[in-house]
């Protein structure tokens, strides 16, 4: 079969061999029977129930615990997705299932206004939530995900969902299988915080290397879309763990003390989940070649936008008041208070959803 002729048939999607590149030195990749391999690299990749592998190893990872996320699995395969989740009677999947459901966590893609024919890219999937919203909305959605239960969960869900329009990749951010100016939009949901826990440095140069990364699948004027904790939450000031390495204090120290924190709480890499204030997102973005940089506040958090209101906007004191009135006279209340009163309380906020664009020449 002809290069251009040939695709990947994956839980009702296709995927088309000329999208996909080699990870390495971005040559268009030629597909075998089982496998897809580069003819410059000699390097190949497999290809299982029509998904292309790019990475082989990656502990699991999920919002439900391996063995009962592998019962979802089976239960998906032989009946329904939705009903895989609503109707297993286990506290840890009855949790995590309104997140997996809730189509509008990808409420923040009305901010970049893209025409229907856009192409985005997905990274780090997961349980496919946000990918099935683009999808609704965009020609093309790639799926790129590492954790190989999460895949086949998706397979399932995009399949019974007739979305014909979302391709499946299991990959890394560190393992991309696209040449250059691919995509009209690249999404990070909860991703860029843990990009240097695979990858040895310093944290924060992993970081922008996998944002220039980003910028380069970008088409010119294409967006790049972040949603991520803040640094300067107000509760990791009084002492609230942090939830990517379970430590107080550790976001508000100087990097190299929190490095040496983390490594005296047990963690041998250090502290390698670097969360940014406002400002140090809005630098890093344009320190990676990002430009046009627009920061909200996403409320209650950017896994459940119900609210993102522009960082900078004189109205947040209000949705403020409205999501979460201050009742009471302590302590915390009061700070609140002067706080909104000073028009910074958002500085201080849990989250923001986070929006550039890559410069056009």
């Amino acid at each position: 079969m002809k290069r251009h002729e040939t695709a990947l048939s994956s839980g009702g999607t296709i995927l088309r061999i000329e999208d996909l590149a080699c990870p390495k030195c971005e040559t268009p990749l030629q597909s075998g029977r089982e496998s897809l391999t580069c003819s410059r690299c000699n390097q190949s990749w497999p290809i299982e129930a029509g998904v292309p592998h790019f990475v082989q190893q990656f502990p699991y990872w999920g919002e439900i615990p391996l063995e009962q996320m592998e019962e979802v699995n089976r239960r998906a395969e032989a009946g329904s997705w939705k009903s895989a989740l609503l109707d297993f009677d286990d506290p840890d999947v009855q949790r995590a299932s309104s997140m997996i459901l809730n189509l509008d966590r990808a409420n923040w893609q009305w901010l970049a206004n893209l025409p229907p024919d856009s192409r985005v890219l997905d990274i780090g999937a997961g349980m496919g939530a946000n990918s099935h919203a683009l999808a609704l909305e965009y020609r093309e959605v790639v799926a790129l995900e590492p954790v190989l239960e999460r895949t086949r969960f998706m397979q399932q869900r995009f399949s019974q969902e007739g979305l014909s329009n979302v391709k499946i990749v299991r990959g890394s951010v560190w393992d991309l299988p696209f040449g250059p100016e691919s995509f009209d939009l690249v999404a990070m949901n909860g991703v860029l915080e843990w990009v240097a826990q695979s990858k040895t440095g310093d944290a924060g140069e992993v970081q922008q290397q996998a944002l220039r990364k980003m910028q380069r699948l970008l088409c010119p004027g294409g967006y790049i879309y972040i949603g991520i904790e803040n640094r300067a939450m107000f509760q990791y000031l009084i002492g609230y763990l942090d939830p990517h390495c379970r430590l107080p204090f550790i976001t508000i120290l100087p990097r190299p003390l929190a490095n040496w924190y983390a490594k005296r709480h047990g963690q041998s890499q250090g502290y390698r989940n670097y969360l940014y204030s406002s400002r140090g997102y809005r630098q890093l973005l344009e320190k990676t070649g990002f430009t046009d940089v627009e920061i909200y506040v996403a409320m209650p958090s950017y896994n459940d936008p119900r609210f993102l209101v522009p960082l900078k906007s004189n109205v947040f004191s209000y949705y403020s008041q409205a999501f979460n009135p201050v009742r009471g006279l302590s302590v915390r209340n009061l700070v609140r208070k002067m706080l909104l009163a000073s028009g910074v309380y958002q500085q201080f906020q849990y989250s923001f959803a986070i929006l550039a664009r890559k410069a056009t020449p």
